[in-house]
């Protein structure tokens, strides 16, 4: 799933904030006095500036990334739009889940289909490029949705990221970046707890195990156990993480781990509410409608193993390998009224069910090569590498299933708990089985031309294939019938360029390209496979390094034009395993749009982020795509010390209004069936404000509280799909206790 990032390589290109103090000079100077050495006048050594790594600095930017070139350059070195979520904002705001954290970023729309299966969008469309400390990491529909307790830092890069994440994708790639140990003792701990009965535990520890500290470890575990706003919808999680990293020789660091998330749940959905009665009015559920039956489960358990070697060659030369086996597995029955119109005495909704099983395994190898060179008496960065990555998933075959007439009738959809468990066997035999493969070799260098002006020039070379294959049986478990697909693009090249002149020590002007290729694993009504994604990225930009260098800026404009991007075919209803089908929205399909943001230490102890994003995506017959999410959004987080131990923040997230199109009830034929036209499903423009409140009340131990949709803003997190909606959380309160040693 991922590979940690280099320690040696975050360690070459700057150091997290650090401060000589005068008391620790003057300390030194009369020990130097005492010894008779020549005593100097007072002098102040201040050194300030950020590396990669984000945690205990307090700031909510990073010196340097890597998720858009592999190059670690710093954001504004970076010839992309990039955001960063930092352990400090993280923590600020309690953005415990993956989701809850992209919720906060420019550009980034966080959308659900159901209580399992969140989105994320960004310039126009889904965003399905996922990097785990370097390493390219697949998912399928259902996403673990992690919790980011072990996470230092999230990076976002938004546009077309080829060069990095195997196939191209026009929305971006989320990278996320695991802890990594300390070099001395370090202890937290905390619990929290909330509303709709919302427990948090957690216990954090790292530090040095032996051998002078070349062997250093760190261990994350954390509980979560919370109901919810919906109806008889709960969730259980389970986290564990543990690392551990050795110094073998000078210039060689091994570092192995694993991280197990483990997510119960009752009570999923699978699908959206109504928006629209059957005599066609506005149906207006309760935010807390759930038309789950109580015991409906859709669980997801992951785990990873993972090993980096990584070997200093002299002259800051970094030859890197990196390992990494994922596995997940579900294995839930979901019952969920996704069908239908309320009628006024609460029937007219048909349930879909299914037993949702599986098996997911992912390994990845990846070997890179970087370091500086000499070139015309300037010196340029380089590095080349060479990744494989595997994807299988399994589904078993169940059989014996008879369910009573009338099952997917649902009486009366507010009270689903006389509704009882289908019953079927499992057979040992397989249902469906997949591969993905993806290989490739990749280079890239950033060249210095003058002092002013700066050229990154990248490429990917490789392939991706993908193969499918399915079973049917009769009663007594004989094949009947095989289905295979395959899909495979060899000699797959990837182009990356990017220009960038420096105005001054501040400002950098910038233009980038790149290709997208994007094989597609969705599959249309008819079983097969989309043709792959194909089309170009342009971006210009300005970049900023602001307030000796403890805050970013950067504003950009882009273009993209695809052909064959999926969209779901929601006029189609799941498939009998729930499969969501697909189609292809065309060619000439082209996004602009405009994005900026302001993030880091504005003040001193003020700090910011603000992201500013507009998005405008047509379809290639020129009609608007994508209307369910926002053209504008903003983004804004910020917290203020007003006192040495209280600081004080707030959030505001806004977007503009949106619509989706469903199946609007208009009168019933002869037989008594629902006559429907296709009508609007209308959001306007709305805003959620958060608060937070920290007080330390001696070093070791502080205090927070959170307040998450202050106003308690009622609105749809989605709406359209399967004709229908889904509410956005309500108000809701989080009181904290955190301790450190």
């Amino acid at each position: 799933m991922f590979a940690p990032i280099s320690r040696s390589m975050t360690l070459t290109l700057g150091l997290c904030a650090t401060v000589i103090s005068p008391a620790g000079l003057a300390e030194e100077r009369e020990k130097r006095s005492e010894e008779g050495v020549l005593e100097l006048g007072s002098t102040e050594i201040l050194a300030q500036g950020l590396g990669s790594t984000t945690e205990h600095t307090g700031s909510y930017t990073t010196g340097s990334m890597s998720a858009a070139t592999r190059l670690n350059l710093s954001i504004k070195e970076t010839p992309q739009s990039v955001s960063v979520l930092t352990r400090q904002q993280l923590d600020d705001f309690q953005l415990d889940t993956l989701s809850e954290a992209l919720s906060h970023v420019t550009g980034v729309t966080v959308q659900r289909n159901d209580s399992e299966r969140p989105t994320y969008y960004a310039r126009g469309y889904s965003i399905n490029n996922f990097q785990i400390d370097g390493m390219l990491n697949t998912f399928s529909g259902l996403k673990s949705d992690s919790d980011t307790i072990i996470y230092d830092r999230i990076e976002v890069v938004r546009g077309a990221t080829g060069l990095t994440t195997g196939a191209g994708d026009p929305s971006g790639t989320i990278a996320m970046v695991r802890k990594r140990p300390t070099h001395e003792l370090a202890v937290k701990t905390g619990i929290s707890a909330g509303s709709f009965d919302n427990y948090y535990s957690y216990l954090d520890v790292g530090g040095p195990l032996g051998w002078d500290g070349r062997l250093r470890g760190r261990t994350v575990l954390a509980y979560r156990d919370n109901k919810s706003y919906m109806d008889h919808y709960q969730t259980q999680r389970e986290v564990a993480y543990g690392i551990l990293e050795a110094d073998l020789t000078d210039s060689t660091v091994l570092a192995v781990g694993y991280d197990y998330q483990n997510k119960h749940v009752q009570g999923s959905s699978w699908g959206t509410v109504p928006y629209w009665n059957a005599d066609g009015s506005k149906a207006n559920l309760p935010r807390s409608t759930n038309l789950a039956a109580p015991w409906s489960s859709w669980p997801l358990k992951d785990q990873t193993v993972f090993a980096t070697l990584d070997q200093q060659l002299g002259n800051d030369w970094l030859l890197k390998a990196a390992y990494t086996h994922r596995q997940s597995d579900s294995d839930g029955k979901v019952y969920y009224g996704g069908n239908g119109f309320p009628e006024a005495d609460r029937s007219g909704m048909k349930a879909w069910s299914s037993h949702f099983s599986g098996e997911e395994q992912m390994d990845a190898v990846d070997f890179n090569l970087a370091g500086p060179y000499q070139l015309l008496g300037r010196t340029h960065d380089f590095m080349i590498g060479y990744g494989v990555s595997e994807r299988r998933d399994s589904s078993p075959y169940y059989t014996g299933r008879n369910d009573p007439q009338g099952y997917a009738i649902i009486p009366d959809w507010k009270y689903m708990g006389g509704i009882p468990k289908f019953y079927d066997r499992k057979t040992g035999l397989d249902e469906s089985r997949s591969r993905i493969e993806q290989k490739a070799g990749y280079i890239a260098t950033r060249l210095n031309p003058t002092d002013r002006l700066h050229l990154v020039l990248g490429s990917r070379y490789g392939s991706w294939k993908t193969t499918s294959k399915s079973w049917t049986y009769d009663d007594n478990l004989a094949v009947t019938d095989i289905s295979r697909s395959e899909q495979t693009q060899n000699d797959q090249w990837t182009p990356y360029a990017g220009v960038l002149y420096d105005l001054n020590e501040q400002f950098t002007v910038y233009v980038s390209y790149t290709d997208i290729f994007n094989p597609q694993t969705n599959k249309d009504i008819s079983d097969k496979y989309l043709d792959p994604v194909v089309g170009k990225v342009y971006e210009l930009g300005l970049k900023g390094s602001l307030f000796e260098d403890r805050a970013n800026l950067s504003a950009a404009v882009y273009r993209s034009k695809q052909d064959n991007v999926a969209e779901v075919d929601d006029s189609v209803p799941p498939g009998p395993n729930g499969e969501q089908y697909y189609k292809s929205g065309g060619k000439g399909a082209v996004v602009e749009g405009f994005e900026a943001e302001l993030a880091g230490e504005v003040m001193a102890d003020w700090q910011m982020s603000l992201g500013y994003s507009y998005t405008h995506a047509l379809r290639g017959d020129k009609t608007r795509k994508d209307t369910a999410r926002p053209m504008n959004l903003v983004r804004f987080s910020s917290t203020y010390k007003v006192l040495p131990k209280l600081t004080v923040g707030g959030t505001l997230d806004w977007q503009s209004h949106t619509f989706g199109v469903g199946n609007r009830p208009v009168g019933r034929n002869a037989s008594g069936g629902i006559i429907t036209v296709r009508d609007r499903m209308s959001q306007r423009a709305f805003s959620v404000v958060g608060l937070m409140a920290r007080y330390q009340v001696d070093e070791h131990l502080s205090a927070s509280v959170n307040v998450k949709n202050l106003f308690d803003e009622h609105y749809y997190n989605n709406l359209g799909f399967y004709n229908g909606v889904y509410n956005g959380e309500p108000r809701t309160l989080m009181v904290s206790l955190d301790w450190s040693l």
